[in-house]
């Protein structure tokens, strides 16, 4: 997966900044996605002005830049993927965002040195093997006061967890592999974590042509810290 990832670092020529780490081919269904998701990812978080937040999985910033549009005072955005860092890096300088840290580093091997305000991570289990998220759920707590908010935005199996391992996609021309675990895993991994759910729901309608896949759905879910 980091291979792809780093691949698709290469397509910054020819596709749309956005396009990149959303993997959304075509253009109207991004815009789509964009508006739906962004409105509603706000609509949970509330305003974030001189909030610090803390970016996990953050590609090449998409959602971090969103984050510094609406005035949060600090976002720290974490990405394994070197190539996709630097572009992100390079869009922090062109946009003059002093306040956007770039770390190269997997997401479970991160380990905050302070609380963050907001927790955000996005697209990121559904590429993490067992393993890899166990070590991300033991190291979050460190990122986390009483008052954080977390939100989680990520790809979700409906009936059962549904792993793909390295098929072709005919949409992205490429190999690719994800795990999708249910629901119920989620809410199960991050309760033994110490994490209380406080809603999750579908990021589309049903019916929207964003869901693409019979086998799973994008879910966002809020989480707090145990008081």
């Amino acid at each position: 997966m980091k291979r792809f990832w780093d691949d698709r670092a290469s397509t910054f020529e020819s596709v749309a900044f956005e396009s990149i780490a959303n993997l959304e081919q075509d253009k109207n269904n991004l815009e789509l996605k964009i508006d739906l998701e962004t409105q509603k990812v706000f609509e949970w978080l509330g305003d974030v002005s001189g909030k610090t937040i803390l970016d996990l999985g953050a590609g090449v910033g998409q959602w971090t830049f969103r984050f510094v549009a609406r005035s949060a005072s600090k976002v720290t955005a974490v990405e394994y993927s070197a190539p996709l860092a630097e572009i992100g890096e390079k869009e922090a300088i062109r946009q003059g965002a002093g306040n956007v840290e770039f770390l190269v580093s997997p997401a479970e091997k991160f380990v905050a040195s302070q609380p963050y305000d907001i927790v955000f991570i996005s697209g990121l289990f559904v590429y993490l093997n067992d393993d890899q998220a166990e070590e991300l759920m033991r190291n979050l707590p460190k990122a986390c006061g009483p008052s954080t908010i977390l939100l989680l935005r990520d790809g979700t199996g409906i009936a059962s967890r549904h792993e793909i391992n390295d098929r072709l996609s005919e949409h992205l021309q490429s190999n690719y592999s994800a795990t999708y675990r249910t629901r119920e895993q989620y809410v199960d991994m991050f309760e033994a974590a110490g994490f209380n759910l406080l809603r999750d729901e579908n990021m589309f309608e049903e019916g929207n042509p964003l869901n693409k896949y019979p086998e799973t759905r994008l879910r966002i879910y809020q989480f707090k810290p145990d008081a």
